[in-house]
């Protein structure tokens, strides 16, 4: 039988420590400065990335701030731009306005000679027409309320007690064939709208010659232009309750 050697222990040296307390001491050392020198590089690291990544969100930061100002200063220009196109404007609206305001008064002097000779019966002649606008007569057109005027001393009327708003006031004279021309001239204005309180101060007729007359008539507010008065507003359909 083979017997096993592994069993037996090998034989050997002991094993001794030659080196010193202090040079193990020394060792320690050595090892906690490795290990000191170590973490403080990586803190190093550490706060130098932190530091890199702040910069760069100043710098990012910075960047924006910039490319806002930019922004601004574009804006501002432009505002400026806009300033004055605004003056622009606003004075066109003042102009407007004052136009508006003028002109209110305008009247279709036309449309009273037209209304003079299609109220005139076939055998009436007018010889003179003058016409006279009263001084404080008010625009429909401008949206202010009328201010009555005094029909006896800027137009005489059939009844001094009973005058009505006029706006100024026709003058004419000529000839008649005869007195019932004559009224019917005055029933014509006083039926057209145009004019107010038509009246006959004088008539005269001889033997073989036409009936002479002379008068007065006032005019009523239908004969301004209404050209330059404000649009009036689109009506909504939302609020009229129209469907599409």
């Amino acid at each position: 039988m083979k017997r096993g050697g592994g069993n037996h222990p090998r034989p050997g040296l002991p094993t001794v420590n030659l080196l010193s307390q202090s040079e193990f001491d020394r060792m320690a050392v050595r090892r906690l400065r490795r290990r000191f020198v170590a973490g403080g590089v990586a803190l190093l690291l550490l706060v130098g990335a932190g530091w890199f990544l702040q910069h760069q969100r100043v710098s990012d930061a910075e960047k924006l701030v910039a490319v806002e100002q930019a922004e601004t200063n574009r804006l501002s220009a432009q505002t400026q731009t806009l300033v004055t196109i605004k003056t622009y404007v606003t004075g066109v609206a003042a102009q407007e306005q004052t136009v508006e305001t003028t002109m209110a008064r305008e009247i279709f002097f036309s449309k009273v000679l037209e209304g003079i000779r299609t109220a005139s019966p076939t055998g009436t002649s007018l010889q003179s027409i003058a016409v006279t606008l009263a001084p404080d007569a008010v625009a429909g057109a401008a949206g202010a309320a009328p201010v009555p005027t005094g029909g006896a001393s800027i137009c005489p009327g059939p009844d001094p007690f009973k005058t009505q708003t006029i706006i100024g006031c026709v003058t004419l004279s000529g000839t008649a064939a005869s007195r019932a021309e004559v009224g019917e001239l005055v029933t014509n204005l006083g039926s057209m709208g145009l004019f107010v309180e038509p009246f006959i101060s004088t008539t005269t007729a001889g033997d073989a010659a036409p009936v002479s007359f002379s008068g007065s008539v006032g005019l009523s507010e239908k004969v301004y232009s209404h050209r330059y008065a404000p649009a009036a507003p689109a009506a909504d359909p939302a609020t009229t309750g129209g469907e599409s």
